[in-house]
């Protein structure tokens, strides 16, 4: 009896500690927002006449179109946590999805890896075993960014910077290493002699606990082995495979339709490969972490294309305005709100070892990779 009350005891400081640590992210996030806007306002005040005959319901749809893009890249979590034989509701799924994409694009430096370790973490307080959590949480983000190249190599070709026919060989030559780099990866020689050295390499981290180190660490053989038949089930089917490039496409296509509807609502007359075109420098500074976001560049980059395409200087700079407060701001501020509730409204899950049989107090062993609720 007293073991329990004890360790109650020990982790109820670290329990108000993590709320405090949530808040300081939500408002150093909030805080980092906050210094964009007086730029923004500026923005809004140059833009004035354009916005001025701003079309509200192009507007709407650009919003409708920006939070579905954000949707179906999170339906493309859920489908492969189904894959895997995890069964997490889909509101769960797109809460987690929201939360992510505030931190990765607001969260200076870390923001990435840190919007990556959050999904996870969430993952296995569901339940959901690690190889599976890290998985789901992976493999959408690389499946993505190869399906905006093989469209970039399309629209560069649609563009007239590329013969179509080269274009056509680029994508298929993607496609093919992309299926080539997956099969040599998920071999099972392959992939265990990785998970092992990625075992020797964890097992010297700082930090890890040592109980729970013990469990696994003590034979990475293994543990390399165990790893390696959970990640062998995990392989989509063809079929899985098209609705997943498919869920990953129509993301993709929702965020450029919503540019699309920006430059309706406000009046600007520009081709499609010229908003495709901008819309891939976007991304390309959004990648490239500079800033959290691709803050500066992003609109540097899009009003750039705009402008040098020919358009006119007021509607393009609205254009991009407009654009990013939807997709950039009011996503990441939709995405710290769900993070905020989630402090309050998801029952915690505080780490805890596989208690020992026969014990007291109701206790009872737990399956692996189950981290229980208190």
């Amino acid at each position: 009896m007293a073991a329990p009350r004890l360790r109650s005891a020990l982790t109820w400081p670290l329990r108000h500690l993590k709320t405090v640590l949530h808040w300081i992210l939500v408002a150093a996030a909030l805080g980092y927002i906050a210094w964009q806007l007086p730029e923004m306002a500026r923005a809004v005040r140059e833009a004035d006449e354009p916005l001025s005959h701003l079309r509200p319901g192009w507007l709407g749809l650009a919003v409708a179109l920006a939070v579905a893009a954000l949707m179906l890249y999170g339906e493309l979590h859920r489908v492969m946590l189904v894959i895997g034989g995890a069964r997490v509701s889909g509101r769960t799924v797109q809460a987690i999805t929201f939360a992510e994409n505030a931190i990765a694009n607001t969260v200076p430096v870390v923001g990435g890896a840190g919007a990556l370790a959050y999904s996870i973490a969430r993952l296995r307080s569901r339940g959901v075993d690690a190889a599976l959590a890290s998985w789901s949480v992976f493999l959408p983000g690389a499946l993505s960014t190869i399906v905006l190249l093989v469209g970039a190599v399309f629209i560069v070709g649609s563009a007239g910077w590329m013969p179509m026919w080269l274009a056509l060989m680029v994508a298929a030559a993607i496609a093919v290493g992309t299926m080539g780099f997956w099969s040599v990866l998920t071999h099972a020689s392959v992939l265990h002699r990785i998970l092992l050295g990625l075992v020797h390499l964890w097992r010297r981290v700082p930090g890890v606990c040592h109980d729970c180190r013990g469990g696994w660490a003590s034979d990475p053989e293994a543990t390399a082995n165990r790893l390696t038949e959970r990640i062998n089930i995990l392989h989509p089917t063809p079929w899985q495979w098209l609705l997943l490039a498919g869920t990953a496409l129509a993301s993709w296509a929702a965020d450029f339709l919503a540019l699309h509807a920006c430059a309706t609502a406000l009046g600007l007359d520009a081709r499609w490969t010229t908003l495709a075109l901008g819309f891939l420098v976007v991304q390309l500074s959004i990648a490239l972490q500079v800033l959290p976001g691709g803050a500066g560049l992003a609109e540097t980059g899009l009003l750039g294309v705009l402008l040098a395409s020919g358009a006119p200087a007021a509607p393009a700079a609205a254009t991009v305005l407009v654009y990013r407060l939807i997709t950039w701001l009011g996503l990441s501020v939709a995405g710290w709100i769900v993070y905020a509730a989630q402090i309050h409204l998801t029952p915690p899950h505080w780490h805890r070892h596989r208690a020992a049989e026969g014990t007291s107090d109701g206790e009872r062993e737990l399956p692996p990779g189950t981290v229980p609720s208190t």
